[in-house]
């Protein structure tokens, strides 16, 4: 078992590290890239009216090379890498929650050292619209990460200290290198998250892959995430 987990950890940073080089070569902050970006990332609901740039979250960077397209099993998948800063790159959004409660989505994750994949999703809420048509921040942040054990399914860890509440999907060394498609309720997540916070008037802010920083031994964990999308 060693043996095949060891092969399958080499080989998952042997795939990732052609994917990075076949990725876009260009500043990821540009027009042409971060509209592959976006739109590899998924079709979730953008704010009616503002301009494209507008309608994406960049935050930290990200560096050339932390952010790219690639295919996986066909498809476009955005490559997103760890490095030394944290980063943020997604989808403003101002939907009621009630209205759009299930986040889906579809992540192929490499091994990481420490018991959580620096790369993860994370969901930003607040409980009023913005002021004169602005985006409002976000009062709450919910983080849905891999865990290093498949035990840990389900685990919440409630928000504290500016931390975000985060909640392990999935995890395990045995499911590395696989597409899994996920899909969670995020009314319950909130409720479980935040219990004495009513939902009634609770939006959607945000949706983005971030990745917080690593300082570990190379290759950085890296991760191919797709089809992020808000359902009713």
């Amino acid at each position: 078992m060693r043996q095949v987990a060891g092969g399958r950890r080499m080989w998952l940073a042997v795939l990732l590290t052609a994917l990075l080089a076949a990725g876009c070569s260009a500043n990821p902050a540009a027009d042409a890239e971060m509209r592959a970006v976006m739109s590899a990332l998924g079709p979730t609901p953008m704010v009616v009216g503002l301009e494209r740039r507008e309608r994406w979250l960049l935050r930290g960077g990200p560096e050339p090379g932390q952010l790219s397209v690639a295919l996986d099993e066909g498809l476009p998948a955005v490559l997103a890498v760890a490095g030394s800063g944290e980063y943020s790159a997604g989808h403003w959004v101002n939907l009621h929650l009630l209205a759009v409660p299930y986040l889906t989505w579809r992540w192929k994750m490499a091994s990481h050292p420490g018991p959580f994949h620096p790369v993860r999703l994370a969901v930003g809420f607040a409980d009023t619209g913005g002021a004169d048509g602005k985006m409002p921040e976000a009062r709450r942040e919910l983080e849905l990460v891999w865990s290093d054990k498949a035990l840990k399914r389900g685990f919440m860890d409630a928000a504290g200290d500016g931390r975000a509440a985060r909640y392990v999907v999935r995890g395990g060394e045995e499911a590395l290198g696989r597409q899994w498609e996920e899909g969670i309720d995020l009314v319950s997540l909130h409720d479980r998250a935040w219990p004495g916070v009513s939902t009634s008037r609770t939006r959607i802010v945000f949706v983005v892959v971030r990745a917080a920083a690593y300082d570990g031994p190379p290759p950085p964990p890296a991760a191919l995430i797709s089809d992020i999308n808000l359902l009713r």
